[in-house]
């Protein structure tokens, strides 16, 4: 009877072990900043939320790229957008947790692009790949 209460109790404060560990990684995890939850490339945006959804664009169509972002306040994010030697950056204000914004770039020259995201010690969050046709 004894080695059965020593072995619930051994249990119990295993669980409690796992579960303070599990919480303090969810902690450090938020804790870390800026985090990129959704990232996606479409030809549209409305009512903060992306439209036709793709990969390859029309030549001199906009390009439109929008994040969910979480674990950040008053910072800011940059977009590079990149084909051959061309790189355009635009910075996008982050307002509150979670946070939904977007940037587009009108498509005038064919072929593969990257789009990249930073956070403000330039840190690369994202990266998404393109076509222009």
């Amino acid at each position: 009877m004894k080695q059965i209460f020593a072995i619930g109790i051994l249990l119990m404060v295993a669980g409690l072990v796992f579960s303070s560990n599990t919480i303090a990684q969810q902690e450090t995890t938020k804790s870390d900043g800026i985090q990129i939850i959704d990232a996606k490339l479409g030809k549209d945006v409305k009512d903060r939320e992306l439209l036709d959804e793709a990969a390859t664009f029309d030549l001199k169509s906009k390009v439109f790229l929008w994040l969910k972002v979480t674990g950040a306040t008053d910072q800011a994010l940059t977009v590079i957008w990149k084909h051959g030697d061309m790189v355009h950056a635009t910075e996008l204000s982050i307002g509150g947790s979670p946070w939904r914004t977007w940037a587009s770039k009108t498509a005038y020259t064919a072929g593969d692009w990257l789009v990249t995201v930073t956070d403000q010690s330039g840190k690369v969050l994202k990266e998404l790949n393109f076509k222009v046709q």
